[in-house]
């Protein structure tokens, strides 16, 4: 069963006096640390995209001398390269890249021929 806001509406309505004060610290204090989160989930999702935008150009500039390998970018940094997908990989992983940026370039000029 879940709790309605009035419910807790109630709740709070029947706490003594002294017990309110100590409500109140609790839900500034929620409240500030939930505003951290969310300003920590800001700065990250910007740096993400800053390292996508990085990484984006970095294969736009050197797809040719690469063609047909596996890259692993850190930014516009390049950390691996291989023919195998799992080894580039493995290498981000083994230098502590927690989300590598792996990428398989190929001649994407060439028109598809679907059926």
């Amino acid at each position: 069963m879940q709790t309605s806001i009035e419910q807790v509406s109630n709740m709070i309505r029947a706490l003594p006096l002294e017990d309110l004060s100590k409500l109140r610290e609790v839900i500034d204090e929620t409240e500030r640390e939930k505003r951290t989160m969310d300003g920590e989930k800001q700065a990250r999702l910007k740096y993400d995209l800053e390292r996508y935008k990085k990484a984006r150009k970095w294969i736009n500039e050197n797809s040719e001398k690469y063609m047909n390998k596996w890259v692993c970018l850190e930014g516009d940094e390049l950390v691996a390269v291989d023919d195998d997908g799992r080894t580039v990989y493995q290498t981000a992983i083994e230098k502590g890249i927690k989300a590598p940026f792996i990428h398989h370039i190929v001649d994407e000029s060439l028109p598809f021929g679907g059926w």
